[in-house]
């Protein structure tokens, strides 16, 4: 589990502003595992076959869709067609709405990383 104070100091700082204390390390944790702490991280795993959603398989018997991930938590901009993909580089964009699905749903949509965290 990572700690919130060894996170970059702009992420750290949304962490702390979006997410209740008791969560911080948390969502420090799973944004590492998400994106190894890259603002920039990127996983497209779109094409023309395999459009938002498709899908490309499963896990360990756990369904698996073409997405497009962006940022510290690898937002699924698949989710918001109505956003710009690009504007989840923004770090309190994208953990704001890391916020909104977690208030929603808890860390069940970082199902692998939650998982591997025991949360």
């Amino acid at each position: 589990m990572k700690s919130i104070d060894e996170a970059p100091d702009e992420l750290a700082a949304a962490i702390r502003e979006y997410f209740p204390e008791a969560e911080w390390d948390h969502a420090a944790s799973i944004s590492f595992l998400e994106s190894g702490w890259n603002a920039f991280a990127l996983r497209d795993t779109t094409d023309v076959s395999h459009p938002c959603g498709a899908s490309v398989g499963s896990v360990d018997g756990v369904p698996v869709s073409a997405e497009l991930s962006v940022g510290w938590f690898q937002i699924n901009a698949c989710n918001f067609p109505g956003w710009e993909p690009w504007r989840l580089y923004n770090t309190r964009h994208n953990v704001g709405t890391a916020h909104m699905l977690w208030d929603q749903r808890g860390w069940q949509p970082w199902y692998f990383s939650s998982k591997s965290l025991g949360l």
